[in-house]
């Protein structure tokens, strides 16, 4: 995500006796009732009325303004409460004001710990749910309402010159590497106070155990209010012991250093986040939250729908009957970025052939060729069957075919002009706008019809090894800039 602000400290009384007399706590934005954090949460763009009369190549560049909107929904609001409680518990056990917070960093500093005096108070939840669900997009939504950055210089008289990181959100390696993990902190804490300090450093003594203790000194010393470990799937693939030395250090920053720290990362991730729970003292506070996959009939996703199905350049806004809800649904069984991927090319699709129209037509077109390769994954959503659903996310295509996908593709329907380009010599250029019109405009290559390729996509996500069968299907591109031909125009002849 961008980095964060950075901030002065202003001190607010807290309602909270607990929170009195913390400066690390008082300098955070005060506690926000429901209404507050939802105002805070959302983003609305510019919304495009009046902008259908625009020329067809301007209103292609609007489009991707809804990749931008944020709907709050519940379980927005349930994770805001969450992070609020995460960030102010973990300070309380770390009062900078208080002698044994100062004698248990002096410890860490030198690398023998004072526990002498001091209590963890540090909890943990996880967010889980399918790829593609919101999960990063409300998180950093509700981190954004903090300062990631706060610099003190004086609290209630005295002198209190202090660098405090609120929080710090990072991916787990690939690989699920410790190592990794380590340098990542270390570029993250150099983005958060604006300087190259500590990413760029040399080889450290005493290996992958050396990087540990000068992340724990580091966490402590800016007292990191959170540490959101975003990704954590990827410990499946880490080497023998690495998953659990990597656990042990998150046990070790809850327990003995006393940083709180949330885990984020697809249903496969449980699990993991189970073996931290069991051995975390602190950790039971909070718990998990599920951003599960919607039914149609949510209140949730029928708000989400309605946000953004208001986000439309096309010439002719179809009206938003029960019909189009459960295409929508169907073609992206509840899946928040496959709602908007689908509006996204369906626009284009409709600008670029002449439809204007956000028909159910072209929605099915859309569903069948661009996104063929999300074809799988959502066959195994609609299957029902657990077993089956829990191979969604091994059926997405990478990131790399994601982003083609998204790429721009064909042209506007009228190219008549094009002809004209050979003037004679003499003859003055004319700039000339064509709008093209219900007789004139082009037609998709014939598809097949998608019903029959749901039953392709059930039958190759029920495969042993379901991406070596969508290889041999050819529904895998090999090449990246590589484009289904299904997608592209010809003209009516």
């Amino acid at each position: 995500m961008n980095p964060g602000t950075i901030a002065t400290a202003a001190y607010l009384d807290s309602p909270v006796a607990e929170y009195r007399g913390n400066p690390l706590i008082e300098a955070l934005p005060p506690i926000f009732t429901e209404r507050e954090a939802a105002q805070a949460i959302a983003r609305y763009p510019e919304e495009p009325v009046g902008a259908q009369t625009m020329d067809g190549s301007i209103r292609l560049h609007c489009i991707d303004r809804m990749r931008s909107v944020i709907q709050p929904l519940p379980i927005h609001l349930e994770l805001e409460a969450a992070v609020s409680l995460v960030l102010r518990g973990g300070y309380v056990g770390r009062n900078p004001m208080q002698p044994a917070t100062v004698r248990h960093l002096h410890g860490l500093s030198t690398g023998k710990q004072v526990t002498e005096g001091f209590t963890s108070t540090a909890t943990t939840f996880s967010l889980v749910g399918l790829s593609g669900i919101g999960k990063s997009t409300a998180l950093e939504a509700i981190l954004r309402l903090y300062p990631q950055t706060i610099i003190h210089r004086s609290y209630q008289g005295r002198e209190f010159v202090q660098t405090q990181i609120a929080w710090l959100k990072l991916e787990c390696p690939f690989d699920g590497s410790l190592s990794g993990l380590c340098h990542a902190f270390f570029s993250a804490v150099d983005q958060a106070i604006g300087q190259r300090r500590y990413g760029d450093r040399g080889p450290v003594r005493g290996g992958v155990a050396g990087l540990i203790h000068r992340m724990e000194q580091l966490a402590s010393t800016y007292y990191v209010g959170a540490l959101f470990i975003d990704e954590l799937q990827h410990l499946r693939v880490a080497k023998t012991g690495g998953k659990d030395n990597m656990l042990n250090f998150f046990v070790n920053l809850l327990n003995s250093i006393g940083v709180p720290v949330v885990f984020i990362g697809t249903n496969s991730m449980i699990d993991l986040f189970g073996d931290v729970l069991r051995n975390a003292r602190r950790a039971c506070g909070i718990g998990l939250y599920n951003f599960r996959q919607p039914a149609s009939t949510d209140a949730a996703w029928t708000l989400l729908v309605d946000a953004l199905w208001r986000y439309q350049w096309v010439r002719h806004v179809e009206p938003l009957t029960q019909e189009t809800r459960d295409l929508l649904y169907d073609l992206t069984q509840g899946v928040t970025d496959f709602l908007a991927k689908l509006l996204i090319l369906g626009q284009r699709y409709a600008i670029q052939s002449g439809t204007e129209r956000l028909t159910e037509s072209v929605l099915r077109h859309v569903a069948s060729t661009k996104m063929q390769l999300l074809q799988p994954a959502l066959a195994a959503l609609r299957s029902g069957d657990p077993k089956v659903m829990r191979r969604f996310d091994d059926l997405l295509p990478s990131e790399e075919h994601m982003n083609a996908m998204m790429l721009m593709s064909g042209t506007t329907a009228e190219v008549s002009f094009l002809r004209d380009l050979r003037s004679p010599a003499n003859a003055p250029i004319v700039k000339e706008t064509v709008i093209a019109d219900d007789s004139n405009k082009a037609i998709p290559v014939p598809f097949s019809p998608i019903a029959d390729q749901s039953q392709q996509a059930k039958e190759l996500a029920s495969q042993d090894d379901p991406l070596h069968a969508l290889h041999q299907a050819e529904w895998m591109t090999r090449d990246a800039l590589e484009f289904s031909p299904a997608y592209r125009l010809r003209r009516a002849t």
